[in-house]
């Protein structure tokens, strides 16, 4: 080994890899070691040897077992622990809870300390390491992951609180069996209070401040030997002053000077037969208590713990130890505990603690008479407090209250018993984890609103649309989960019954099984019963072979997967109703903000254009209604002089907008100021990109003003979007809708606009056409039967009607024959019904006129260009 100084770089070492690393794990960390390492484990491992002299005794003592085999089972299994094992901090060693396992285990079998015992117990140290080595190799380690954060937090706490109570007896210096429960020592230190020694409380207490204010304030020297060595010089000064017998301060006594002897575990079958159900309990019990301070320390080392390879140290350590006359070993909390605050920085200080453990044993074992228990009980009192995690304890109980239960039962449960109180975290946590795992988080989310983006975002108070819910869902779909996720996809419909369709974003669903699939494909069947559908986006490609495996995708759909980066939303704008596309006011969509419905439709935005006037009562009345039917946003306009204030013209918009609030019409005001009336309500409505312009016809004293009004008129020769002229007279519509046709280009827009109003409005429609001679008889028919069969299959009723004449008077002589009260017309200039006709026939009729422009927006039916 090439010691570095430190603050140097450690030199390239090149580190095996691959199998080497596998077989011989301590390759990792060997590389880490430098000069200033070494002194850190150096220390920490004569601190942690000096540590387990006395416990190792006690536990030995505790299993039924000569003391020196306590020792024993600290040296070769720590060793053996440290090269193979995982953490770099955990120490293998004697523990209570073991050796209450083994004594309890092996007793009725055989005279605690007799040799036909220790066989026995060497037997199921072997057969434990086997079970541990195997669970190791088959790579069961994950088991450990069942043990939670919470449950190490409680554990290490009330384990913590164990250690402190078992020194309780040497701090204050009472009489208190061995293996007494915590709440009998607490019971025993309030009825003994009055027998405390004096002399043992002052070396424990001298111990105890000794190491807290050596730790604050000589960082630099290990506090643990600071405090021992200052509590065994009190002690030695009290006894040569006062006498042993007058102090009653005791010390851990002599031990053996030798090594551990070889050993061989009694394979016979009797043997066999009496361990072997032990020795299975006592696998799980270590396994799990190694593993949890593993990763207690771990949490605050910050390092990695890696399950299987912690399963097999802890195996190969129980297995050579058992011929090294050591007993079951397992992760001993006052020795790591004790590793890591010393300072250890690889598990070569575990490996020095051994080395330095049997140099006391040779060379030292008689100075340990002088190394007072009461000293021992002080440092064990810094150990057990430093143990408790006050940070993640307060964390955790502001944080959840059901991780705060499961704390609290850990924790109290250890207190009682160890085992129990584990086994009872881990099973809680599992309770927990089941419950979570079969509620999986289902979040309804939108598309996100950047420009171009693909992903979805939280609802979070966004508003959703009211036809498509989009959810995503975190976690498995599994047999636990299928009820659950059942439940919410169905109660999404129960609480609105438009949305029918569902889209699932599922790139955070983990996984499906088969009680899943079944599910998806129940809901997608029942989806297409109601009219909707069942859709996910990036689902993982190994969910789908799955599905499709199973034949679920039939049921689902082939068309119901998007991939990444694919416009679902764009592709299932397509599948929604249009008449509630109609009046949606979220349009949360790229689509929806496109112009067209889900129909292929162009989605109406209604305008009025007023001036306050009394000639505006009746074009006010039918564009309320209008935007009522359609389910729209009425955009109010009007123009005032730029002299004038706004103010006066939002006196002039109140009463609208107050009627509009009366029927339910959502109005927007518009307010234009500019000398011409007529250019800037023409603005407005290109700027609103209106479908329809309201206005009102005021009576004027030429003939075209008398007509249709000057102002009306100039309108519909310049706005870009169709105009629907109500003179004073004119009402809602309620008998027929009477459409002016002449065979051009235009008749398909007259038709599309006709048939998106008579849906709203629920009025039929009368299709005509006005010939000059008999030879256009055939040929107008067949174009107004064609454009009928149309409207028909809208669900509109029709019916046609050829009329002689000139286009004007021959549409004001219809329109009175079939009392019609919407008559929609085109407007071109120059040619057919268009231009002077408009105008002609808007002085002739009282009802209102729709003025439709073929520049206008149009979407697309059938081939067909519509409104």
């Amino acid at each position: 080994m090439q010691l570095v100084d430190a603050g140097q770089p450690i030199p390239e070492m090149k580190v095996p890899s691959g199998p080497l690393v596998r077989l011989f794990p301590f390759l990792r960390w060997w590389p880490r070691v430098n000069r200033q390492t070494f002194r850190d484990d150096l220390l920490a491992g004569i601190t942690g040897a000096l540590i387990v002299l006395p416990q190792g005794v006690a536990f030995a003592t505790i299993a039924g077992l000569p003391p020196q085999y306590g020792l024993y089972a600290a040296m070769m299994p720590a060793v053996i622990g440290a090269l193979w094992g995982s953490s770099w901090h955990l120490v293998s060693g004697p523990t209570t809870a073991i050796s209450i396992a083994v004594f309890a285990a092996m007793s009725p079998h055989a005279e605690p300390g007799s040799a036909q015992y220790i066989g026995l117990v060497l037997t199921l140290t072997f057969l434990v390491g086997v079970f541990q080595l195997a669970l190791g190799l088959a790579r069961m380690g994950a088991l450990v992951n069942f043990i939670s954060h919470t449950v190490v937090i409680g554990f290490t706490a009330g384990a913590a609180v164990l250690i402190a109570a078992s020194q309780v007896r040497n701090f204050f210096g009472i009489d208190i069996p061995r293996g007494t429960p915590f709440y009998e020592i607490v019971h025993q230190l309030a009825v003994q209070a009055g027998d405390i020694n004096p002399y043992v409380l002052l070396v424990s207490g001298v111990t105890l401040a000794t190491g807290i204010l050596t730790k604050r304030y000589a960082k630099k020297i290990p506090y643990m030997i600071a405090a021992m060595i200052v509590g065994s010089l009190v002690a030695e000064a009290l006894n040569l002053a006062l006498g042993q017998e007058a102090t009653g301060i005791r010390t851990v006594g002599a031990l053996p000077a030798s090594l551990p002897p070889l050993s061989t575990p009694d394979f016979s079958l009797d043997a066999l037969r009496v361990t072997l159900g032990p020795a299975l309990v006592i696998t799980m019990l270590a396994l799990t208590e190694a593993v949890s301070i593993a990763r207690a320390i771990a949490v605050r080392s910050e390092q990695r713990i890696d399950g299987n390879q912690e399963f097999i140290g802890q195996g190969l350590s129980n297995i050579v130890g058992a011929f090294f006359s050591g007993y079951a070993s397992s992760g001993s909390f006052n020795r790591s505990g004790v590793n890591y605050e010393a300072g250890a920085k690889t598990p070569l200080a575990s490996i020095i603690a051994s080395g330095v453990l049997v140099l006391v044993l040779l060379l030292v074992a008689p100075l340990a008479a002088y190394l007072p228990t009461a000293a021992m009980a002080g440092i064990l009192f810094l150990v057990a407090w430093g143990l408790i995690d006050f940070h993640h304890i307060h964390s955790i109980w502001h944080t959840s209250k059901a991780e705060s239960a499961i704390l609290a039962a850990t924790l109290i449960g250890t207190l009682f018993n160890l085992e129990a109180g584990i086994f009872l975290g881990v099973l809680l946590s599992l309770l927990m984890f089941l419950y979570r795992s079969s509620r999986p988080e289902v979040i309804p989310v939108v598309p996100a609103p950047e420009e171009g983006a693909y992903h979805f975002v939280r609802a979070a108070g966004r508003p959703e649309c009211p036809q498509l819910r989009i959810v995503r869902v975190n976690g498995a779909l599994y047999f636990g989960a299928a009820s659950y996720v059942q439940q919410v996809l169905q109660q999404i419909d129960e609480d609105n019954p438009q949305q029918k369709s569902v889209l699932i974003t599922a790139s955070s669903l983990s996984h499906i099984d088969v009680a899943g699939a079944e599910v998806l494909a129940q809901e997608a069947r029942r989806r297409r019963r109601l009219g909707g559908g069942l859709y996910f986006y990036r689902l993982k490609k190994s969910l789908y072979d799955f599905l499709k495996q199973g034949d679920y995708v039939k049921d689902i759909g082939e068309g119901a997967f998007f991939p990444v980066m694919t416009n679902v939303t764009g592709a299932l704008y397509w599948t929604l109703n249009p008449d509630i596309c109609r009046s949606c006011k979220t349009r949360i969509f790229k689509e929806c903000h496109s112009g067209l419905l889900p129909d292929g439709f162009r989605r109406l935005r209604l305008m009025l254009a007023t001036d306050g006037s009394e000639f505006s009562r009746a074009p006010t009345a039918i564009a309320i209604e209008l935007a009522r039917r359609f389910g729209v946003t009425l955009d109010v306009v009007t123009s005032v002089d730029p002299q004038d204030e706004a103010e006066l013209a939002r006196a002039r918009l109140a009463p609208t907008l107050r009627e509009a609030l009366v029927a339910g019409v959502d109005a927007e005001e518009i307010v234009r100021q500019g000398r011409n009336p007529v250019d800037e309500v023409v603005a407005a409505a290109a700027a609103a990109d209106t479908g329809i312009l309201v206005i009102g016809r005021r009576p004027g004293h030429d003939i075209k003003q008398r007509l249709l009004g000057d102002v009306a008129a100039r309108i519909i020769d310049t706005v870009p979007s169709h105009v629907l002229v109500a003179g004073w007279q004119a009402g809602m519509w309620q008998q027929r809708i009477l459409v002016a046709c002449d065979g051009s280009e235009t008749g398909d827009a007259l038709v599309g606009a006709a048939i998106q109003i008579a849906k709203a409005t629920r009025t039929p429609i009368t299709l005509m056409t006005a010939i000059g001679t008999d030879k256009e008889q055939a040929d107008a028919e067949e174009d107004l039967a064609h454009m009928a069969g149309l409207v028909r299959l809208e669900g509109i009723a029709c019916d046609t009607v050829v009329a002689r004449g000139s286009a004007g008077a021959a549409i004001v002589q219809t329109a009175a024959e079939i009392g019609a009260d919407l008559v929609v017309v085109g407007h071109r200039r120059g040619r057919g019904i268009g231009g002077t006709v408009v105008d002609r026939i808007g002085g002739g009729l009282q009802c209102a006129v729709l003025v439709v422009k073929p520049a206008a927006k149009a979407g697309k039916l059938v081939g067909q260009d519509r409104f």
